[in-house]
């Protein structure tokens, strides 16, 4: 049994995690974040009832004294890493953490693919963030820590009639525009998992005697190609595919995008200041 915080906790994909962790019931889980409210809780621990929310800024030297109060052995940060705030609350939660002494494992918000490859392989601007998350992780000498692996989130790919937290965004394929956009001619592999089996995985983790430094957890491997024949099985009908070089892609220009991306662009300005092209 251990004492475990979830950073991000409320967050689309924290939220899962922490619930894969309640659900267990064999540690006593705390959740971290700006604001934010929960229901108080029975510890498995102690048997008594605890306050799960930790209401923080992110400041190293409240992180230190949030950690080391309530004997915090495991952190757990799924943060949304788009930006340099959230960059180096995640520096300082690192940071904190090495400096208790009572943290002894740290998960950083990766979730997604290996971030530590070359811009001609995988150009994706945001990936900087995770890069000096891991950096910092590397430097470290009291903490054990594994980078979440799940490949792509597969409940894109059923929205709407899939139940998700997560919020919309199209990635390939358009089903309600009925288009497709594939890098080269299509024959790319892509890994998925769902959200709810990757947060299950997360809280299975601290099972662990010892982790490696990746953990994998896909649970569906197919073809762009393949991806489009399902959904238009599904959807009783041919999509329009448009196939792009994936040197246009490298180069940040690409040829064409899905319809669908343009709405929420617009609604996430922050997230997408150049449009949809930037998604």
């Amino acid at each position: 049994m251990e004492v475990v915080v979830v950073a991000g906790g409320l967050g689309d994909l924290g939220r899962l995690i922490t619930d894969a962790l309640y659900q267990r019931n064999k540690h006593e889980v705390y959740i971290m974040s700006r604001k934010g409210h929960a229901q108080t809780r029975i510890s498995p621990l102690t048997g008594k009832e605890y306050n799960p929310m930790i209401e923080t800024d992110y400041s190293q030297a409240s992180l230190v004294e949030q950690l080391s109060h309530r004997q915090v052995s495991v952190v757990i940060c799924a943060f949304i890493m788009d930006n340099e705030s959230t960059c180096t609350a995640q520096i300082q939660l690192i940071r904190a953490a090495e400096r208790s002494e009572c943290v002894r494992r740290f998960i950083p918000s990766e979730f997604n693919v290996n971030y530590d490859v070359a811009d001609d392989i995988l150009p994706y601007p945001e990936k900087k963030f995770h890069l000096r998350a891991r950096e910092e992780l590397r430097k470290t000498n009291t903490l054990e820590y594994a980078c979440v692996y799940p490949g792509m989130f597969m409940d894109y790919f059923g929205m709407p009639r899939v139940e998700t937290q997560l919020r919309p965004l199209y990635f390939f394929i358009d089903p309600a525009n009925r288009q497709a956009v594939l890098p080269g001619n299509g024959e790319a592999k892509m890994s998925m998992t769902l959200t709810t089996d990757a947060a299950r995985y997360v809280a299975l983790a601290l099972d662990l005697a010892k982790w490696p430094q990746v953990l994998t957890t896909v649970t569906s491997t197919v073809t762009l190609n393949e991806l489009v024949g399902l959904v238009e099985k599904s959807l009783g009908c041919t999509l329009e595919i448009h196939y792009q070089p994936v040197e246009s892609l490298l180069g940040h220009k690409p040829l064409a995008d899905l319809p669908g991306n343009i709405g929420v662009a617009a609604a996430y300005p922050g997230r997408f200041p150049g449009g949809a092209a930037s998604s």
